[in-house]
């Protein structure tokens, strides 16, 4: 489009009159305005545009915080709604063994009926506990689904609304360049109005109102989405409160059954009943005594009026202090019946406590007799084998004597070996020495001598041959073997001793360091029992004293209850 409008002005400008100095200076001024208009208006719509990114944002935030707290007030409905129906199931359990406990004998079968019926209901009550989670689980998985929608048409939506902003704004600086253009062709060539560009105008135009209209209705939108959200929140909160109240009402319908129950009322209740009963009957007498009043006297009229508003004042009074009284009394059986649920729970806690002493003793005792027997049979072991290392080492110790007496004994022989040997004799000697050999005997010692041997030596010594070398070098090296052999076998065997002997010195600290800590977890063990039964008599301390305080004041209604009823 620009390139259009410049090609049309350069060929207008190409046919026209050269233009003097003064129009181009006053050209150059008007540019200069529009420039410096056009770069104040731009800074203004950058300044709108981070604005509006701002409130965005802003935007986005808030939206998200109302997300979590939906989720939150969601989940604190299913959760009073939960609780609001096993209450409901446990009141009509209740009622209905009320019920039915009338009809049981008293010397038959009812404690057990009644004890498979509650455990019937309770069984009832985890199923529907489960089928409850089950539901919560899959209405919070559909909330959530609902809730990323949201939030996508939320961001869809304020892209869209970004993106036509944005589209508004380049229209908007499309028709300012178009507009400043125009101002340029007309000023330079009046006598030719382009037609084009209007038409180009109305486009845009039209185009800018159809995009406003698509914002307004977005906002519209996202407007009525808000409401929406309000009214969800408002609702939830009304919920909530409904609930609470229903919740608050069903516990103290709950208590006093729980009381009539547990046949725990007190004497006090017949005293307000017969309170009440003879209040009603005074009203219904004075009632059936205005009709059949007679006529009396204008003094008398006046007297029985002054008697009649004082009898009502103390009345009413009266019915105030009772309405307070029953109150009163009403709450003091909520809490005897609180304070019976305590005491059952703390005697169940106490039970179970002494069977887990009891369990603990008897483990912990368990486990120190075994200890102690692996740690005796670990010692006997021990000592066994170092009884057995030591006759061993004993043993190993004697077989290295002897080995090096013999070695001892070995070498001497070798050594008179070598001595006994002569130098090589020439050939015409050797004659004679063969000669001689028939003449000289020589006597050996004998193998299986040790020490008693005797060397006797009768002549002339003969040369061994090679043969006899070899062999005797062959004896020597393969003795030599052997006692190596036997050497390293005995090192070796003294290795595994001393090996054995330091695994068994290990296994001992271990069974050392198990029996240490042991009695480190008896003593804990000890110590935390102590400190339980100190919370226990703690607990039960504040129990009497509770309960003495409640029954002061059973006494001073009860009292309270019988002054009243002398005074009338």
């Amino acid at each position: 489009m620009n390139d259009g409008l410049f090609s049309k002005h350069a060929a207008l400008n190409a046919g026209a009159i050269p233009v003097s100095a003064e129009e181009l200076s006053q050209r150059y001024t008007n540019l200069f305005q529009q420039y410096s208009r056009l770069k104040a208006q731009h800074a203004v719509l950058k300044k709108a545009v981070i604005k509006e990114q701002a409130s965005n944002v802003a935007l986005q935030g808030n939206v998200k915080e109302k997300e979590k707290e939906l989720r939150k007030l969601q989940e604190q409905l299913d959760l009073l709604s939960f609780h609001n129906e096993r209450l409901t199931k446990r009141i009509l359990a209740v009622q209905e063994s009320d019920k039915k406990a009338s009809h049981f004998s008293i010397l038959g079968g009812s404690t057990k009926r009644e004890l498979e019926k509650s455990t019937k209901a309770l069984d009832a009550a985890n199923a529907d506990l489960e089928q409850k989670i089950q539901e919560n689980e899959r209405l919070h998985e559909e909330l959530t689904e609902r809730q990323f929608e949201f939030t996508n048409n939320i961001n869809r939506l304020l892209k869209q609304i970004q993106d036509l902003e944005e589209r508004i704004k380049e229209l908007e600086t499309e028709d300012t360049e178009q507009i400043n253009s125009s101002t340029l062709l007309e000023s330079d060539t009046p006598e030719f109005p382009n037609d084009g560009s209007k038409e180009e105008e109305e486009e845009e135009e039209e185009e800018e109102e159809l995009l406003k209209q698509k914002i307004d209705e977005l906002k519209a939108d996202l407007d009525e989405k808000t409401r929406l959200l309000r009214e969800q929140e408002e609702k939830a909160k009304d919920g909530d409160k409904h609930l609470l109240s229903e919740i608050y009402s069903l516990r103290t319908i709950l208590l006093v059954k729980l009381g009539n129950v547990k046949n725990a009322d007190v004497d006090g209740n017949d005293a307000l009943m017969n309170l009440e009963k003879e209040a009603e009957n005074y009203i219904q007498s004075i009632r059936d005594t205005k009709d059949m009043q007679e006529a009396l006297s204008h003094e008398i009229a006046e007297k029985l009026m002054i008697s009649h508003d004082t009898w009502r004042k103390e009345l009413e009074k009266l019915t105030v202090e009772l309405e307070n009284k029953k109150r009163e009394l009403n709450e003091v059986l909520a809490k005897q019946g609180e304070m019976n649920e305590y005491e059952d729970e703390i005697k169940r806690l106490n039970e179970e406590h002494q069977e887990r002493v009891k369990q603990l003793n008897e483990e912990h005792e368990k486990s120190m007799m075994q200890l102690s027997a692996e740690h005796e049979i670990q010692l006997n072991e021990h000592l066994s084998a170092k009884e057995e290392i030591v006759k061993r080492v004993g043993q190993l110790e004697e077989i290295n004597e002897k080995l090096e007496e013999e070695n001892k004994r070995l070498q001497q022989e070798i050594e008179q070996i070598h001595i006994n040997r002569q130098p090589t004799i020439d050939n015409e000697t050797q004659t004679e020495v063969d000669n001689k050999e028939e003449e000289e005997v020589f006597i050996y010692p004998k193998k299986d001598e040790e020490e008693n041997e005797v060397f006797v030596y009768t002549g002339m010594d003969a040369l061994p041959t090679k043969e006899e070398k070899k062999k005797e070098e062959d004896e020597i090296s393969m003795l030599m073997s052997s006692y190596d052999q036997q050497i390293n076998e005995l090192t070796k065997r003294l290795q595994d001793s001393d090996s054995n002997a330091v695994r068994l010195g290990k296994l001992y600290e271990t069974t050392n360091d198990k029996l240490l800590s042991e009695e480190k977890e008896k003593q804990t063990m000890i110590l935390e029992i102590e400190k339980l039964n100190e919370q226990v008599k703690h607990i039960q301390d504040l129990l009497t004293t509770t309960k003495t305080n409640y029954q002061k004041q059973v006494d001073d209604m009860t009292e309270m209850i019988t002054i009243l009823q002398s005074n009338e």
